[in-house]
């Protein structure tokens, strides 16, 4: 009797812990022979993976050497705010537990095997909203050749597709981030108009241009990454 007892009180934690996750995680995303088939300039393979403490090391190493071009776009805290910068391993693990809990997918983009940026979809909802705000960053070395719109589009491909299964996703970017406006209208991301201080950046409450796409525009066409494989 016990022991049935304990089956089935596992069985309802498995299943609990089964809903409350979502999706499965970690989970990788690779592109192989990228260069050939067009996709980005200079890679033969992009990696997007789960984010872990041991990547430190290579993140800091590729955040400093950028650290004033990253700065411009980056979120920050409002003066006042309560909470404190965190150490990489505790921005790390709190990522991934987010991500365990179906709130979070913290991307790692590798390029031939070497850290070059980041994609993270965060927050996501579920339920009535069913939906995911994309962020990214992408270290100067690949910048322009394609890596980060590749990287986006196979994350916006598994994010809407059946493994997560998400019905909008939706990217904010600042009206003077060029390069960025130029990968979500190259991707044919539905602009949805300004967004007026949406964000902390660099300080200050800024503006955001808000694009987004929804499952029922892309569920008979081609995918994100097709779509770049037909330019």
């Amino acid at each position: 009797m016990l022991h049935s007892l304990g089956a089935g009180v596992r069985a309802a934690f498995l299943l609990q812990r089964a809903r409350r996750q979502r999706f499965a995680w970690p989970v990788t995303l690779t592109t192989p022979a990228v260069a050939s088939r067009g996709l980005a300039g200079g890679a033969e393979t992009v990696v997007l993976r789960a984010i872990r403490r041991t990547d430190a090391q290579a993140w800091y190493a590729l955040r400093l050497a950028d650290a004033a071009r990253l700065s411009l776009w980056e979120a920050t805290l409002p003066a006042g705010s309560p909470e404190t910068l965190r150490s990489f391993s505790t921005y790390a693990r709190e990522q991934n537990r987010l991500a365990h809990r179906g709130m979070a997918m913290p991307f790692i983009v590798e390029v031939d095997g070497a850290l070059a940026g980041q994609v993270t979809a965060a927050p996501i909802h579920w339920d009535a909203l069913s939906s995911a705000s994309v962020g990214y960053w992408i270290g100067s070395r690949w910048e322009g050749r394609g890596v980060m719109a590749l990287s986006v589009a196979m994350v916006l491909d598994h994010l809407l597709g059946p493994e997560v299964g998400l019905h909008r996703v939706e990217i904010n970017v600042r009206p003077e981030n060029a390069r960025s406006l130029a990968l979500c209208r190259r991707l044919g991301l539905r602009e949805e108009g300004l967004r007026r201080g949406l964000m902390n950046i660099d300080g200050a409450w800024a503006d955001h241009l808000s694009f987004a796409v929804v499952a029922e525009e892309v569920a008979d066409g081609p995918g994100f990454v097709q779509r770049l494989k037909r330019m």
